[in-house]
């Protein structure tokens, strides 16, 4: 037997930041995953259960790219797009995805479907904004469908993806790249990163912890520099150092030896220093803010260029993984006498 559910996922918040180009390649991207996901098998741990679950997951996005296309058509670009939903409440920022889940073998309760759903849309997310940073925006979210009522759908933000690429554009470093979701999709499946809810691997870790950052709003807060700072130790295998240096070593045998403008180790280090220490502001939660003057959202970015800088470091390292299609980085030492 098997069990079937169709889930609408309203975004209310869909459009993401971009000018020109990026809102071209962005729906570009999501004209290609329109018809990536037809009946294509999906893994998932299921908790409910305590076992692996295996479904087929189909995706309906055609409703994301009609919304995204008359963003561009009306507008030119997204920020142009966004600009008109800040002066005008009726210009809509809404699209809804529809995924068809089907359950291999046996009947599955209503939890299992939901969550691989859940796990599916998060997978989605991640792989669209390390192939395009940027883009791929879920905020405002609601499930649709019979048991919908039960659940609670997750938010992710692009911002954190696009303000790194725009940081590694704007200093010349590192140098992140347009990838093929299609890579991207099968390095997931290789890390098996659907198969575990708790991340053992740390090509995993990291990805998690990109999840926890895309749920962090409007300006970066202590989790996120202390996220980001875990990443980059995970990734190039230097958790055991007390300083950057090594870290900072390493990550320029892999990405190059980064101009001082964009070198964000010692800014990164110092912060998460002064977070150990208490010493850092603690700052409320900010409100989203659609259309603050441009000097506002200058002053309020100058304490996260740190941390976007070490996020585009962190999206870089995982697609140079990505494309020579390895799980971790190995770092060995070698001495002789001549």
């Amino acid at each position: 037997m098997q069990s079937t559910e169709t889930i609408q996922l309203e975004v209310k918040n869909a459009v993401p930041s971009g000018g020109e180009q990026e809102t071209t390649l962005c729906i570009d991207l999501w004209r290609q995953i329109d018809g990536f996901f037809k009946d294509r098998p999906f893994k998932v741990e299921d908790p409910y259960r305590g076992k692996l679950g295996e479904y087929d997951i189909s995706l309906d996005a055609s409703d994301m790219v009609r919304a995204l296309q008359q963003a561009k058509d009306s507008s030119g670009s997204f920020n142009h797009y966004r600009r008109k939903h800040a002066e005008d409440s009726s210009v809509s920022l809404s699209a809804t995805l529809s995924l068809k889940v089907v359950a291999r073998n046996d009947l599955t309760a209503p939890y299992s479907i939901y969550h691989t759903a859940s796990v599916f849309i998060q997978q989605l997310m991640l792989g669209m904004n390390i192939a395009l940073p940027g883009s791929c925006q879920l905020l405002a979210t609601q499930f649709l469908g019979e048991q919908a009522h039960r659940f609670e759908a997750q938010d992710f933000d692009s911002k954190a993806f696009y303000d790194a690429n725009q940081s590694a554009v704007d200093h010349g470093w590192p140098r992140i790249s347009q990838l093929s979701f299609e890579k991207v999709w099968d390095w997931f499946e290789m890390l098996g990163t659907s198969h575990r809810n708790t991340a053992i691997s740390t090509a995993n870790k990291v990805l998690v912890d990109m999840l926890k950052i895309a749920q962090q709003r409007y300006r970066y807060g202590a989790r996120t520099a202390m996220l980001v700072a875990n990443q980059l130790e995970m990734l190039m295998g230097a958790r055991s150092d007390e300083d950057m240096l090594h870290l900072r070593e390493r990550v320029t045998l892999v990405l190059g030896r980064p101009p001082e403008s964009a070198d964000c180790f010692k800014e990164l280090y110092r912060l998460r220093h002064a977070l150990f220490l208490g010493e850092h502001p603690v700052r409320r939660p900010a409100l989203g803010y659609h259309d603050a003057d441009e000097e506002i959202k200058q002053q309020l970015s100058q304490h996260n260029s740190g941390v976007e800088k070490a996020i585009a470091v962190v999206l870089a390292l995982v697609q140079d993984l990505i494309e020579t299609q390895s799980r971790e980085y190995t770092f060995t030492e070698q001495m002789s006498r001549k």
